[in-house]
């Protein structure tokens, strides 16, 4: 059997993501398809607009045999730590065949080209890296020149076709920026997995309004924050123009989490606990946290004394070197308290559980499978599992298992208070909702 991998983040799942699941299912001829899915807290460091187990049924229910969800010290990194943790959990399922992902390039030779060189970091490319950060560029902005300035110069094995102006639109999209990490991760692992490139239709990354039934993430959660009406009664209406971007048997799912109140989450909906946390802590706590760099701590004591909403927060704080992901991914690690020395530990092992969200009647297989090909923990009921750890004192793995574990039990008691109904803030949901299951 042929068993293909997709790394996402469904938020929410809409008609470019059954596009790219139908054409990666076409490419592949795959019997499988397993997802590896953020949970309630996502890369560009902001909540999902609903929760993990909805956004597994509106994949199970467009096609997905298995939901395993990324762990949230994975989740909320930059691209190369995301990328790394993804793909490095699908490897240890020991079952999977291809890695399907969309890009606004389908040419794998070119991604290729650039991936190992970003596997080998040449010398006078890391010279270049520091040269920009100088400048005061952000990471991903320095690389991105590093990598243009050395083609210029040097030439990139492989690109001899390609301009440096064609380079530097190329490494412009970050669904591109996200394939190169997978592929450089595949590389290093050396993994047997095959990678995919789908190129995107439709809609860009960026696009902020609704245009057509293919439209962005972006666009689509957009309109869902615009249609608050009436804004007393706090219930949301999903018009006509939303409908048309969702699959029907996702958009019924979408619709009644709203209804519910339980969503849309933003990271506004924290506002009062991101303060509350924030005055309480010292600069010399900030700098502790994943993510700043020294002397953004500062930036960041002085901006949440004169700020009250989380977007004058982040107005105040960000600048070109601090991007606007960057700083919401810090202020999600604000409130999870995730510390530089915890992610460099995690780091060092990767994801040590597939922890379990949802399945289909054909996933059945390949939970089989994975039991059968893999060591990594394969986790269905939490409560059960923790119960089975025989307790080692000095397990270093062990001990980073269950601290990595902890921070996903924490980020669903901390999401959850976005719900707007009391009862629908209760903590220990990872304990007592159940896996969600599709039998036809």
């Amino acid at each position: 059997m042929k068993i293909l991998g997709i790394i996402t983040e469904y938020n929410p799942f809409h008609n470019g993501h059954l596009y790219h699941l139908f054409k990666a299912k076409e490419i592949t001829r795959a019997d499988y398809v397993v997802a590896v899915m953020s949970g309630n807290f996502l890369q560009r460091g902001e909540p999902a607009i609903i929760n993990k187990w909805a956004r597994t049924k509106m994949a199970l229910n467009a096609g997905v045999d298995l939901i395993i969800e990324l762990p949230f010290v994975f989740s909320t990194q930059d691209a190369n730590g995301f990328a790394f943790g993804a793909v490095k959990l699908l490897d240890s399922l020991k079952i999977i065949d291809y890695l399907c992902f969309g890009c606004e390039t389908d040419n794998l030779d070119t991604l290729y080209s650039i991936s190992n060189f970003l596997d080998a970091e040449p010398q006078k490319y890391k010279e270049l890296i520091v040269y920009y950060s100088k400048k005061g560029y952000e990471f991903p902005k320095a690389r991105s020149q590093a990598l243009c300035e050395y083609h210029r110069i040097l030439g990139l094995e492989g690109l001899e076709k390609i301009s440096t102006l064609e380079l530097s639109k190329l490494l412009k999209y970050p669904n591109n920026i996200l394939a190169l990490e997978y592929i450089k991760h595949l590389l290093n692992l050396k993994s047997k997995i095959k990678p995919i490139a789908i190129k995107r239709i439709g809609a860009s990354y960026h696009q902020k309004n609704i245009k057509g039934k293919i439209s962005s993430a972006t666009s689509i959660r957009n309109e869902i924050l615009n249609n608050l009406s009436p804004p007393k009664t706090d219930l949301f209406i999903l018009n006509d123009k939303i409908k048309s971007t969702i699959p029907p048997s996702g958009f019924s799912v979408l619709e009644s989490e709203l209804r519910e109140g339980r969503g849309p989450i933003t990271l506004d909906s924290y506002r009062q606990s991101i303060f509350a946390i924030l005055r309480r802590m010292s600069s010399d706590d900030i700098f502790r946290i994943q993510g700043v760099t020294e002397g953004l701590e500062n930036r960041i004591e002085k901006a949440s004394l004169k700020s009250y909403t989380t977007e004058q927060l982040i107005n105040a704080i960000k600048t070109r070197r601090y991007t606007r992901t960057k700083i919401q991914r810090i202020i999600l690690h604000i409130m999870m308290n995730l510390s530089k020395g915890d992610i460099s530990i995690f780091n060092k092992y990767g994801p040590l559980y597939a922890r379990v969200l949802g399945f289909s009647k054909k996933g059945k297989t390949l939970l089989r499978a994975i039991k059968k090909n893999s060591s990594t923990p394969l986790i269905s009921k939490l409560s059960n599992y923790l119960r089975q750890i025989i307790y080692e004192e000095n397990n270093r793995v062990q001990n980073s298992l269950v601290k990595m574990l902890d921070y996903d039990i924490l980020a669903t008691d901390i999401y959850v208070l976005g719900n707007k109904k009391a009862e629908d803030r209760v903590a220990r949901l990872d304990f007592t909702h159940k896996i969600e299951m599709k039998e036809d």
